[in-house]
């Protein structure tokens, strides 16, 4: 069964910025992360969305020399994509460059950890970031692990939606149930 119709229109839903705004159908809720996978031929999509306070600690400008100091090492943490999510060895996964979109932010997204800039304006946001994967053995892909309730521990949950070999479903993941199962 292939599903590759539908993955390719979710990867151009995943690779514009209009797609932020499709996701303001989720509520802006502290502790819980939304998380977007779609699965097809060897290439794994990611988008998550959480908010600034459960990623950054505060929902305002940096105040302080030590608040700008916690934005930036959100931002790395965002965009540590092995500490994040974690593949099956089998599978080979290897990541590309992901992308940080930050609403009211000076510059629209980040690229890798290239960024040196500060960010500022992170008022009462969501962050999005957006990770792609290319996987060499992809019959091999079993699960999806997650690390970022460990990153980022004032998550309780993330509403999971899924598409792959089985179709749509949506998940619940937790702390202590972080595996995402696939199908193959």
């Amino acid at each position: 069964m292939t599903i590759r119709p539908l993955c390719i229109a979710l990867f151009a839903a995943l690779a514009v910025p209009s797609f932020v705004a499709a996701q303001a159908q989720h509520a802006h809720v502290h502790g819980q992360a939304f998380v977007d996978v779609a699965v097809d031929a060897g290439v794994v999509e990611i988008n998550l969305r959480a908010t600034a306070q459960d990623l950054v600690g505060f929902e305002r400008a940096a105040a302080t020399p030590e608040e700008e100091a916690q934005v930036l090492a959100a931002r790395k943490a965002v965009l540590d994509h092995a500490r994040l999510w974690q593949f099956n060895a089998a599978a080979r996964c290897v990541a590309e460059g992901p992308v940080l979109e930050v609403p009211g932010a000076g510059e629209a997204h980040d690229h890798d950890h290239d960024h040196e800039g500060h960010d500022d304006h992170v008022a009462h946001s969501d962050w999005t970031v957006r990770y792609r994967f290319r996987c060499a053995a992809p019959e091999a892909l079993r699960a999806i692990d997650s690390g970022m309730f460990a990153v980022f521990p004032s998550l309780q949950s993330a509403t999971v939606q899924v598409l792959d070999a089985t179709g749509a479903r949506e998940e619940t993941l937790t702390a202590s149930a972080n595996r995402l199962t696939l199908a193959q």
